[in-house]
């Protein structure tokens, strides 16, 4: 549920202490590591995730982000339980993250897991992450087949292109006008730091992607993209509103708006969503731009 790249260091941790000494009774789901040596902070929610959830998991990151290497060590040895040492759990962490060390500890990921979030979760996790921290949101479902087989699903809800749907409305047409702004300029202040950063060449190429999350006619745009492989392909230019060049026409295109094309051209229809081009776009690493633009300090 945590990804490939996880590696579970403790479950239900609760040994902390205030600067007095004092234990706490605030428990941790799960704390993972991943291949980068980053910590990951999860917590799980049987049901829908209550309002307070993203207070909990930021007071839980901000409590780890504290963590040495040697704290994580004695952590995962009592995870590992019987006679295992903080030297031996500290080993095991090392060959999962071979670059792990104190410095690489943190800022810590943060992943609320649950079957199902309020719009009050979503706008604040989304604020949260257009603001920089590391925040996810997955779904899980549970099903049954026909021959009683149970299959557990999970989908990530965000970052996602259609995040902003989730988001609480203003009321007054002068905040909703205001808060369309605000969207704007969020979905524009990727491109904006990719080219003041000079975090790709210019002419870099870049592939377009369909996202696992959107919501649209995901099989028929992908097929459409194969069917000529320069539908796919993009270069990037050092202009912040027109940053890529399509390979089919040699146009310059807003990183929203060549992605709005492509799902009408492919699919014969507008887009469903509200279309978040920087999760459309991978380069030869396999990062897409905001990905990219997150790793920007």
């Amino acid at each position: 549920m945590l990804g490939a790249d996880a590696k579970i260091v403790t479950f239900e941790f609760d040994k902390w202490a205030s600067s007095s000494g004092a234990p706490s009774a605030d428990r941790l789901d799960v704390l993972a590591v991943d291949r980068t040596g980053r910590l990951i902070v999860a917590e799980l929610k049987r049901d829908k995730a209550p309002d307070t959830v993203t207070m909990q998991a930021i007071n839980y990151a901000a409590m780890v982000s504290r963590f040495s290497l040697d704290t994580l060590s004695e952590a995962h040895a009592l995870h590992l339980g019987g006679s295992a040492t903080p030297a031996e759990a500290r080993l095991e962490l090392q060959e999962w993250a071979t670059e792990i060390s104190d410095e690489t500890l943190g800022p810590p990921r943060i992943v609320l897991l649950a079957s199902d979030f309020g719009p009050s979760v979503t706008n604040t996790a989304l604020f949260l992450f257009e603001a920089g921290l590391d925040i996810r949101l997955r779904r899980y479902q549970l099903y049954e087949t026909a021959g009683g087989e149970r299959v557990l699903s999970v989908s990530q809800l965000l970052p996602v292109p259609d995040a902003e749907d989730f988001m609480i409305k203003p009321r007054s047409s002068a905040s909703t006008q205001a808060e369309a702004r605000t969207r704007r300029e969020r979905r524009a202040t990727i491109a904006e730091r990719l080219v003041s950063s000079g975090a790709l060449d210019d002419g870099a190429a870049l592939t377009i992607v369909v996202p696992a999350g959107v919501q649209e006619d995901r099989e028929t745009i992908k097929l459409w993209l194969a069917d000529e492989p320069r539908r796919a392909t993009v270069q990037w230019r050092q202009d912040p509103q027109y940053p890529v060049i399509w390979s089919i026409d040699g146009e310059a295109y807003n990183l929203s708006t060549l992605i709005r094309r492509i799902i009408t051209e492919s699919t014969g229809e507008p887009p469903r969503t509200q279309v978040w081009g920087p999760n459309w776009y991978r380069n030869s690493d396999g990062r897409v731009l905001y990905q990219i633009a997150e790793a920007i300090p």
